[in-house]
């Protein structure tokens, strides 16, 4: 059975992580969501998902994996529509560079203690470190690769979240580490 990954956030970071899933593609089914239609449609022809879905709560509902590749100042109200309709086992992964505030919102608007939040803080493949740009045209597969993905998590948090992260770390091609947010 493959895993139902949500991909909220369809600019470089999203769609990036969405082209390196590609090459699981037969173990993972991706669905889109971004707030602008034009970056949604732009992912999905460039086979970065597999499908969108413009109604954020049912993008969501059925996923294994949530992750949030979005703006900061986007994440509460987003992890607020979301959280209801978050299944249990749920992991949500978020790529924010604020950590400890946004644990707190993901704890806020969790319907309960069977759904996971991780935060990751990806480094980019230093062949790309030149480039600027951050929409969805400068996505690529190979973003991440030989970068390092600093993981982070609530204390308690289920070990199977956690070997769910790391292994996404390697399918980026980043080396997983972990590490409490403050550090990071």
């Amino acid at each position: 059975m493959a895993i139902k990954i949500c991909i909220i956030g369809l600019k470089q970071t999203g769609a990036s992580i969405g082209l390196a899933l590609s090459q699981i593609k037969d173990q993972a089914t991706r669905m889109g969501h971004d707030r602008d239609l034009t970056v949604a449609h732009m992912a999905e022809k460039m086979g970065a998902v597999d499908k969108t879905s413009f109604n954020l709560p049912s993008a969501v509902r059925d996923a294994d994996l949530v992750i949030l590749a979005i703006p900061v100042n986007q994440i509460r109200d987003t992890l607020e529509a979301i959280g209801p309709d978050l299944k249990p086992g749920v992991v949500v992964i978020d790529t924010s560079p604020l950590k400890e505030k946004v644990m707190e919102w993901a704890k806020e608007f969790s319907p309960g203690s069977d759904r996971y939040f991780v935060s990751v803080a990806l480094s980019t493949n230093p062949e790309y470190l030149m480039t600027t740009g951050d929409g969805t045209g400068e996505a690529r597969a190979d973003l991440f690769t030989h970068g390092t993905m600093l993981i982070t998590s609530p204390l308690g948090i289920d070990e199977s979240a956690l070997n769910l992260t790391a292994n996404l770390a390697e399918i980026l091609g980043a080396q997983p580490m972990f590490s409490d947010a403050v550090e990071v």
